[in-house]
Parts: structure tokens; C-alpha cells; sequence
């Protein structure tokens, strides 16, 4: 794979001893937690994003059966931004009222630089067998801020059904490929079908979605010298070929500006959509006597004509960090080192079709020694992750993801146009983060 080969050389972490000696043999959860000292029971609280509820409840099972605290597990409304927001909120009141939370990639730099993230320990060398760059998402200063949960990229969910009854025998490979197909199969059929479903709502995966886009036609949104741009002839290009999908080729139904991640997996589950752009979760979500169980596929993002080596798949991943105001750390630290284990890892894997961080996980020697199946989805998510690009690595993030997907969706909405929208969202950047 194409970490094993990359150039980038992982920082040493500093590792540690486990707070309050409560360190965790890999797999195994030991006793300690319920307060800073490690003494006691008690109770550590874990918030969660909503896609995640399920693995949630996993580890609360784990927790509980082998630790002498209780995990109690909370799901914020939304994905990520909502989530960035409840913690932002919770963090400016000091709280203590959730111990450990998620952290999208793109956050670390984020919550250390303002002291909201705790240091974790690693006295296992967990983070020695994970793919080199989830850890560097996580490594500020040579010390370690958060253990690598599971990584993703995006990646076409298509139903090989209804392509297969039109007579197709593979899925597009180029973006009008996808429209085409698209179109031809919504003729044919006598259902009302969507044709193509993603994230359009006002939030983190619209950024995600529009860079899909830019990545597929050669575009970037960062120069040599650091400045962004997003008003690029690529990037209004890539808006409008959005537009174009809800008003031009009408594939992508006209709600989709207000849709997020998990709706659009429910909405592809009922099995009236062709096409859907999603994470490796969905799959799991589709296993178990849906409508689409047995009938539905994922394969590489498309990608404008021309540009067959574009890697236009978002890298993304979550990481499990410690809330620095917790009065739980030693159970925090404990359930941190549980999520990089071997077995929280497998069970990720095999059961909710995460993507492991854990290298060894992607061989098929590993799984010979396992009482699980190798997932099937690995193999293919494994030559997605091959053609991914990363978001701009940059502290104020959040704040440019808010100004671009807040005018892509002015732009979805027809409250302006494509170059309107990102000249807008230009002088805004150029004000607030390029010139600050």
C-alpha cells in the first residue's frame, strides 16, 4: 500500500507511563479510572459523533465487563462540525462533563494549540504497528495527542443491481460517466430513483465534497507559498459541475443542499438511490437485510475526463483525545489505549467496517490467526486510500471549511453563482486567515 512506500517519516513520540499507573496491556482493559488519581469506580463519559453509535456501544460492552469504571456514551445531533461545536462550547466553560471525545483529522492542531486536549500515553507502543500518518495527525511537538480510532476515505457506493438490469457492467469511472449512466438507468426504470446522493448541507461535507471535485480536475487549493485558494478556475468549475447535477442533469434531488453524511446513507439504504458518495461505515450499515443487502458495491471515486490519476478521495480518520479538564484521566487513559489495540481494532474492522489504523490489519495473514473473515470491503477501501488527498493542514481550519462550505451552499441553493459564491468566500479568506 501506498504508506508502506511513502516518504514521510513519523516523528518519535514520547512515550510515557499510564496516568496513575493504570496502563493497559494491548487488548486488555485493567482496573483503575473513575478520577484524576486512577482510584475508584466511578463513571468516564464518552461523546461520540452520531455515525458512530454503534462502535460506541461496543466499547461500553468492553469497558464494563472488564474495567472497574462504567463508560457511559453520548451522541451529538450531528458529524463533524456540529460535534467541533458542542465541544468548542463545552471547552470555553472549562467543563469536565465528558471525559473523552472524537477528533476529526483535521482538529488536533486546533484543540492543542488552545490547551483543550490532554496528552496520551502510549507505554504499549501501540502507535508503533499504525499507518505512520494517522499518528503524525496526532503528534504535535513530538508528543502524542489523541489515539488513532480508524481512518477513512471516501468512496462510490453504487447498486449493482439496477446497473447490472441497464445493462452495465462496470460503474463510471468519470464524472459525466456517472451522469450518463445515471440518467439512462433513471429512464429506464419505472421507480422514482435518485441518481446521485451527497453531502450538500452547510457543513463539514460539503468542503469534503466540493474538494472531490477540484482534486478529480487537477485542481489544489493551496500554493507553494501557503496562501488558498478556492476561486480557481477548477474550483468554480467543480462547484458548478455540482449545481449542474441538482438543476442541469437533475440526477441529485433538489434536498441535497440540506443533507448530511448519515441521512444520505439511510436514504441510499431504502434502495431507491443508484449512486452515493460515502464513508467506509456505510458499509457495515448495509449488511444485515436492508434493501440493498446483496445488491450494492463501492468502488474509486470518479473523476473528471483526462484526469484518470487523480487522487480526489478525502483522507479523513478519528482519533479518541482526552479532555483536559476530565477528572477522569487514568480511566481515560485506559480506554484510549483500548481503542488502539489489536482487538478494538478487529472489531472496528470485522463488525462496523471501519478502516484500521493498525497496519498488520490489512494482511491477509492476520485474519488466518483470527476467528473473523477478512472484511471484504478492506481489499477495495485499501485502493481507495491509495488515491486520497488530505485537507489543507492548517491551525484555522475550521474556520476556512465554514466560509467554503457556507458559500458552495449559497451557490446549491441558487442564491449565487458558482464564481460569485467562491470570489465571496475569496475575499473572506483573504481577509480572515491568507492576510491575518
Amino acid at each position: 500500500m501506498a504508506w508502506e512506500d511513502s516518504a514521510i517519516r513519523r516523528r518519535q513520540i514520547i512515550k510515557g507511563a499510564a496516568a496513575g499507573g493504570s496502563a493497559l496491556v494491548a487488548g486488555c482493559l485493567g482496573g483503575g479510572g473513575g478520577n484524576g488519581d486512577g482510584n475508584g469506580g466511578g463513571s468516564i463519559n464518552f461523546v461520540h459523533i452520531s455515525s458512530f453509535e454503534p462502535s460506541a456501544n461496543d466499547f461500553k460492552e468492553a469497558y464494563d465487563n472488564q474495567a472497574d469504571a462504567t463508560l457511559e456514551v453520548q451522541s451529538t445531533p450531528a458529524e463533524s462540525s456540529s460535534t467541533r461545536e458542542y465541544y468548542v462550547n463545552q471547552f470555553s466553560a472549562q467543563s469536565s462533563e465528558f471525559d473523552v471525545g472524537m477528533m476529526d483529522v483535521v482538529w488536533p492542531a486546533e484543540f492543542v494549540d488552545a490547551g483543550w486536549a490532554a496528552e496520551v500515553d502510549d507505554p504499549d507502543g501501540l502507535t508503533d504497528e499504525m499507518i505512520p500518518t494517522a499518528v503524525e495527525t496526532v503528534t504535535i511537538d513530538d508528543s502524542l495527542y489523541g489515539m488513532p480510532m480508524f481512518t477513512d476515505a471516501n468512496g462510490l457506493y453504487y447498486r449493482t443491481d439496477l446497473l447490472e438490469e441497464a445493462g452495465y457492467d462496470e460503474p463510471p469511472s468519470t464524472y459525466m460517466e456517472l451522469v450518463d449512466m445515471a440518467q439512462d438507468i433513471m429512464d429506464q426504470s419505472d421507480e422514482d430513483l435518485n441518481g446521485y446522493i451527497w453531502q450538500g448541507g452547510a457543513n463539514e461535507g460539503l468542503t469534503i465534497m466540493w474538494l472531490n471535485w477540484l482534486w478529480g480536475m487537477g485542481g489544489s487549493v493551496q500554493e507553494d507559498d501557503g496562501t488558498l485558494v478556492v476561486n480557481s478556475d477548477e474550483g468554480v468549475e467543480a462547484l458548478q459541475h455540482a449545481v449542474d447535477l441538482i438543476y442541469e442533469y437533475e440526477i441529485t434531488p433538489e434536498s441535497i443542499p440540506s443533507s448530511g453524511t448519515d441521512g444520505n446513507r439511510q436514504t441510499f439504504q431504502q434502495g431507491n438511490t443508484i449512486f452515493m458518495r460515502n464513508w467506509p461505515y456505510a458499509y457495515a450499515r448495509f449488511q444485515d437485510d436492508t434493501p440493498v443487502t446483496d445488491n450494492f458495491a463501492v468502488t474509486t471515486m470518479p473523476k473528471a475526463e483526462g484526469n484518470e490519476d487523480a487522487a480526489n478521495s478525502c483522507i479523513g480518520g478519528w482519533s479518541l483525545f482526552i479532555n483536559s479538564f476530565s477528572e477522569n484521566a487514568a480511566a481515560a487513559q485506559e480506554l484510549a489505549n483500548y481503542v488502539g489495540s489489536p482487538e478494538a481494532q478487529e472489531q472496528l474492522a470485522a463488525e462496523r467496517s471501519r478502516l484500521p489504523v493498525r497496519q498488520e490489519l490489512y494482511e491477509d495473514g492476520y485474519w488466518e490467526d483470527s476467528d473473523a473473515d477478512k472484511p471484504a470491503f478492506l481489499d477495495r477501501f485499501s485502493e481507495i486510500l491509495d488515491q486520497t488527498s488530505a485537507r489543507p493542514a492548517i491551525p484555522n481550519y475550521s474556520q476556512w471549511s465554514n466560509i467554503v462550505y457556507t458559500e458552495c451552499n449559497n451557490a446549491l441553493t441558487e442564491q449565487k453563482s458558482p464564481q460569485q459564491a467562491l470570489d465571496d468566500a475569496q475575499d473572506q479568506i483573504d481577509s480572515d486567515i491568507n492576510d491575518a
